[in-house]
């Protein structure tokens, strides 16, 4: 999707790279079998704040037998925004610059300074409904950032890309909606709400909103009762916006039991539809691949998917 920063690479193997400010998380995909991909390996890596991050991703793809493949890699959520604006009536390759100047006012930095990139949304049914896309803009000394982190790291760059396109590629990879669904990406201090049908993203939402698996079971519950408030509103904009009709499920991408529960828990009472998690057991996966690091890296694993049919 984004062409910041793009190389051509062949390997049956592709590296997927999670960027957070507190740690990374690694996937490698062989997609030697085009029709059944494979994770055959998935790492996560804590940074204390006086790590060096080089030396660690060193450490970890050396531990996946990773280094040299190509990689698509997330930048941290704080790096960059999702804005939502009305699309003018030009070719897809003079957006990014018909779009870097209406977002200007937006962003809390210089727009000199940024790097943009534009996905368009689909259609809606409803009459004189706006046709709508969604701006991306990063600083561009963050891209550098994680640009100079994988060179260093002896990584062939295939993009540079961002949580959002690699939520949607496991929703066309794994999940296979047939209608519009709505998923729940929880993940603390930042968390993405996202209504896809696969290769179309329609709504796309970054709640800043923190939770823990060790909270108070009253404090977890008001957090989720909030998340919840969050997610029947997006699912109203989208029935509004869009004229579909309603999402079939929401699906919880959560690498945690008890939160899962939680929510679950809340959403039975609040929101409109079915609740289900994301079913880990449908991805194809090496013998050893630790399912806690696969439930934590599942962005990295997204993101590695990129390179698949249908989800560049």
């Amino acid at each position: 999707m984004f062409n910041w920063l793009k190389k051509n690479a062949r390997s049956s193997c592709a590296l997927g790279l999670e960027m957070h400010d507190d740690g990374f998380a690694l996937a490698v995909i062989d997609s030697g079998d085009a029709q059944v991909p494979e994770i055959s390996g998935v790492h996560w890596c804590v940074l204390e704040p006086s790590a060096d991050p080089l030396a660690a991703l060193k450490d970890a793809l050396r531990a996946l037998s990773a280094r040299g493949l190509p990689a698509v890699a997330t930048l941290p959520p704080a790096s960059y925004s999702l804005v939502q604006m009305e699309s003018p009536d030009l070719p897809d390759e003079e957006l990014p610059d018909a779009m870097r100047w209406r977002v200007g006012d937006l962003v809390d930095f210089p727009i000199e300074e940024a790097v943009i990139d534009v996905f368009r949304l689909p259609a809606s049914r409803r009459p004189g409904a706006p046709q709508l896309l969604y701006v991306v803009v990063a600083k561009s000394t963050e891209v550098e950032r994680l640009v100079n982190l994988l060179t260093g790291a002896g990584l062939v760059i295939e993009a540079i890309d961002i949580a959002e396109m690699a939520l949607r590629n496991l929703a066309l990879h794994i999940d296979h909606p047939e209608r519009p669904r709505a998923y729940l990406n929880l993940q603390s201090g930042s968390t993405v709400i996202q209504i896809s049908d696969g290769p179309q993203v329609y709504l796309s939402r970054r709640i800043m909103q923190g939770h823990d698996a060790d909270e108070d079971a009253q404090l977890l519950r008001a957090q989720m009762e909030s998340l919840a408030l969050e997610v029947q509103r997006s699912m109203d904009y989208f029935e509004s916006q869009y004229a579909f009709g309603a999402v079939d499920q929401l699906t919880v991408i959560v690498d945690s039991k008890r939160i899962f529960e939680a929510f679950s828990d809340v959403a039975r009472q609040f929101l409109t539809v079915p609740v289900d998690q994301f079913n880990l057991a449908a991805i194809s996966r090496a013998q050893g691949v630790d399912p806690a690091a696969l439930g934590r890296g599942m962005t990295a694993v997204g993101a590695a998917m990129r390179g698949l049919p249908w989800a560049a």
